[in-house]
């Protein structure tokens, strides 16, 4: 993989006598270098956990294979090198497991060509994705679901439909949203695939039903409410606004930026704003100037 690498790099060959030798090991050291504990191998430094007693290691030849099949598509090598660091899977993988991901991408997924350097930028889990067991059951789901642009959101292909998708719509259910409301909740907003339950959407959801004495239907119109971070937008705006004796509408409170937020805020004290029905509603509260503040880009395996 290495000497593929430097052929599309056009960086000079080593010369040395040991170069043979030690490219076997910079094979394994491109998956360390950004992950230094996703294989355990002798001589490098040791990892927190114990390695375990039996590592298969990535065979060159099959390395050097797949560089061959992804410089081909587009991806250059600085982000080869990452990919493998992001997914060590990628270097023991038979070639023909990404080349079919890649035709699946194009041919089905509607992903263009161009963009497949993009998508696997973000997400080279999907090359070592099973067709027909992960990528196609995922792809028709989503479908299903209606989510809309899906090529532009290939990187969601990945996830497990039971182990990823549909528990973050049943956790929708155990608000007491309808199933229908859930999905759409997903459809409208599918970067609530990306967070996590117990580490985002639960604190989350618990603070809103609880401190801030709000309902579910709160996080139906405005389900981005998942994607602002709640010790340093959701609670402190909220406080703000309770100190005040003001209840905001979820996007007039967490969109706009600091400052048009507490002129908002100075301005409904003592006022009273348009009803929700009422035509001036979205003129008065909704502000598409601000910015979302903690996005799941994240991107959890």
């Amino acid at each position: 993989m290495e000497e593929v690498l430097l052929r599309h790099a056009r960086l000079p060959r080593p010369t040395a006598p040991t170069a043979r030798r030690s490219r076997r090991l910079r094979v394994v050291a491109v998956a360390l270098r950004t992950r230094p504990t996703s294989l355990a191998v002798p001589g490098f430094p040791p990892a927190p956990a114990p390695a375990p007693e039996h590592v298969l290691l990535p065979s060159p030849s099959v390395a050097a294979g797949a560089a061959e099949v992804l410089l081909a598509a587009g991806v250059p090598p600085a982000d080869l090198r990452r990919a493998a660091g992001m997914c060590p899977e990628l270097l023991s993988v038979p070639v023909g497991t990404i080349t079919a991901a890649l035709r699946f991408l194009t041919d089905e997924a509607g992903v263009p060509a161009e963009d497949l350097p993009r998508v696997l930028r973000r997400r080279p889990r999907l090359l070592v994705s099973p067709v027909a067991a992960r990528l196609r059951p995922t792809l028709y789901f989503l479908r299903a679901l209606g989510v809309p642009d899906l090529p532009r959101r290939a990187d969601l292909l990945s996830f497990s439909v039971e182990d990823k998708l549909l528990p973050r719509i049943e956790f929708l259910e155990s608000l007491g949203l309808p199933s229908r409301a859930a999905r759409s909740m997903a459809r409208r907003f599918p970067a609530l695939f990306y967070y996590g339950i117990d580490g985002n959407m639960r604190p989350k959801a618990e603070y809103l039903l609880g401190d801030m004495a709000r309902d579910a239907d709160d996080l139906f119109e405005f389900p981005e409410y998942f994607s602002y971070a709640l010790a340093t937008r959701i609670a402190p705006r909220h406080e703000a606004c309770a100190a005040r004796g003001v209840r905001m509408p979820l996007p007039a409170m967490l969109r706009p930026g600091d400052d048009k937020f507490r002129a908002t805020l100075a301005g409904c004290v003592g006022s009273t704003p348009p009803r929700r029905r009422s035509p001036l509603w979205h003129a008065y509260w909704v502000d598409d100037a601000g910015e979302v503040e903690e996005i799941g880009a994240a991107s959890q395996p």
